[in-house]
C-alpha cells in the first residue's frame, strides 16, 4: 500500500511538471513601457524611451514645432511611440504628437517635441544636456522652461515688430524663460527687487499681466535654482527671477508667443533669460516717502508735518512712496475731491484706494497742475496735491 502511494505521487508530480511546462514556467518579462521615468543621480527624475535611453527637450521649439530637421536630426532623431504606454506618476494629457515637416510623427510631452541624442551610448546616460545651450534633459518637473526664437513684439496700437535682444527693431533669436509649457514669462522694467509695483489690491489689472507661480522644484540647467524665490502680492505668491517678479501677458494668444516685449512700447516688459541682471533694490529719497495715518475719521497725517491734511507738492517725473496705515480709510489720489471710488486718478498710481501698505506714484509728465487725494469714506479726510515742474 505504501509503495502504491508513492508511485502515485511520482506521477502526479512529473504530471505537474508538464503542465507547468505546457503553459511556459519561464515567461518572458512584461515588456518596458514606451515612455518610462527614472531617478538620476544628478538630474533627478528623466524621461526615457521604452530602452531606458534619455529623451530630451529643445530650446528652439518654443511653438511646439520640430525644429531639429535635416543633419540635426541625424544626431538627435525624433522620438515617437506609436502604443504609448507610461510609468506611474506620467500624466497621459501630458503627451501629444506632431506631424514634423519631413513627414515623420514625433511624441510631445507639454507641447515639447521629444528626441533622443546619438552619442548616449548606452541607457541611462545624459551627454545632451546643455549641448549648443539648446539641449536639456527632459524632466516633469520644470517649474520654468529656455526657449530660442525671435521676439515679436506688439505695441498698444497692435503694430508688431521684429525686436532684437536689446529690444530694437531688428531679426535675432533670443534666448528667454518661459513656464513649463512654452508660455513666455515677463519683468516689469520699473519694479524692484523682490518688490511688485505693478499689481492692483484687488487684482484688477491682472488679466492683462497676471502675476505667475507655481511649485518651485527644477530649472533648466541654464539657470540657477538660487536665482529663484517667491514674494507676497496682497496673499498672493509670485515667483521671482534674480529679484525680479515673473509675469504673463494677456495679450500673448499662444505659446511661443512673446507680443508683450513691445507693449505698451518696447523695453518696458522685457523677457528674462540667464544674462539678466538683478532687479535694484529700492532707493526712494527721504523727500519721495510718506508715511501716513489718520485721526479716526476726520483727518490724514503725514510725518513730515503736524498739520492735518496738508498741502502736498509733487514733482512730474519723479516716484513717491505712500507708506499708508489706516486701516478702514483707503487712500485714494483722485482728480476731483470727492469720496467714494470714482474719479479716481490712476495713471502712474500703483495700489490707488490701499488701506494698509505702499501707494506709489510716478508723477506722468502730463498730470493735471492740481490732484488730490481723499478717504474713500470719509468727506473730511482729503487735502490738495499740487503737481509742478
Amino acid at each position: 500500500m505504501k509503495n502504491l502511494v508513492k508511485l502515485l505521487l511520482v506521477v502526479l508530480f512529473i504530471f505537474s511538471c508538464s503542465s507547468d511546462d505546457e503553459n511556459g514556467s519561464n515567461p518572458e518579462p512584461d515588456e518596458q513601457n514606451s515612455v518610462r521615468l527614472r531617478n538620476d543621480n544628478t538630474f533627478g527624475n528623466v524621461l526615457t524611451n521604452a530602452e531606458g535611453f534619455t529623451l530630451y527637450f529643445f530650446a528652439p521649439d518654443a511653438k511646439g514645432d520640430a525644429n531639429c530637421l535635416g543633419g540635426c536630426a541625424d544626431v538627435w532623431p525624433s522620438f515617437f511611440a506609436d502604443n504609448l504606454t507610461l510609468d506611474a506618476g506620467l500624466e497621459a494629457s501630458d503627451f501629444g504628437s506632431i506631424t514634423r515637416t519631413d513627414g515623420q510623427l514625433q511624441t510631445t510631452y507639454k507641447g515639447w517635441p521629444l528626441y533622443i541624442f546619438s552619442n548616449d551610448d548606452q541607457a541611462g546616460q545624459i551627454n545632451g544636456d546643455g549641448t549648443g545651450g539648446t539641449w536639456f534633459v527632459g524632466k516633469p518637473d520644470y517649474s520654468v522652461m529656455i526657449v530660442r526664437s525671435q521676439l515679436v513684439g506688439r505695441d498698444s496700437n497692435g503694430i508688431e515688430t521684429n525686436l532684437n535682444s536689446s529690444f530694437e527693431p531688428g531679426d535675432e533669436d533670443t534666448f528667454y524663460m518661459t513656464d513649463d509649457r512654452g508660455n513666455t514669462l515677463y519683468h516689469f522694467s520699473n519694479d524692484e527687487n523682490s518688490n511688485n509695483t505693478f499689481t492692483a489690491p484687488d487684482f484688477s489689472n491682472n488679466s492683462s499681466w497676471s502675476i505667475f507661480h507655481t511649485g518651485l522644484e527644477n530649472v533648466p540647467s541654464a539657470f540657477s535654482l538660487s536665482g529663484f524665490g517667491v514674494i507676497d502680492v496682497f496673499g498672493e505668491s509670485q515667483m521671482t527671477y534674480k529679484g525680479w517678479p515673473l509675469y504673463k501677458f494677456g495679450g500673448d494668444d499662444s505659446r511661443g508667443d512673446n507680443f508683450g516685449v513691445g507693449f505698451p512700447v518696447a523695453g518696458v516688459w522685457p523677457i528674462l533669460n540667464a544674462e539678466t541682471e538683478l532687479a535694484p533694490e529700492g532707493t526712494v529719497d527721504s523727500n519721495q516717502l510718506f508715511e501716513v495715518t489718520n485721526i479716526g475719521a476726520s483727518a490724514y497725517l503725514f510725518d513730515f508735518t503736524d498739520l492735518e491734511n496738508p498741502e502736498l507738492q509733487l514733482t512730474r517725473g519723479v516716484t513717491y512712496e505712500f507708506i499708508v496705515n489706516s486701516p478702514g480709510h483707503p487712500f485714494f489720489i483722485k482728480s476731483i475731491e470727492s469720496t467714494g471710488t470714482e474719479n479716481a486718478y490712476n495713471d502712474g498710481v500703483t495700489n490707488n484706494g490701499i488701506a494698509n501698505g505702499t501707494l506709489v506714484f510716478t508723477v506722468p509728465s502730463d498730470a493735471p497742475d492740481m490732484l488730490f487725494y481723499n478717504c474713500e469714506f470719509h468727506g473730511s479726510m482729503t487735502g490738495s496735491i499740487i503737481i509742478t515742474d
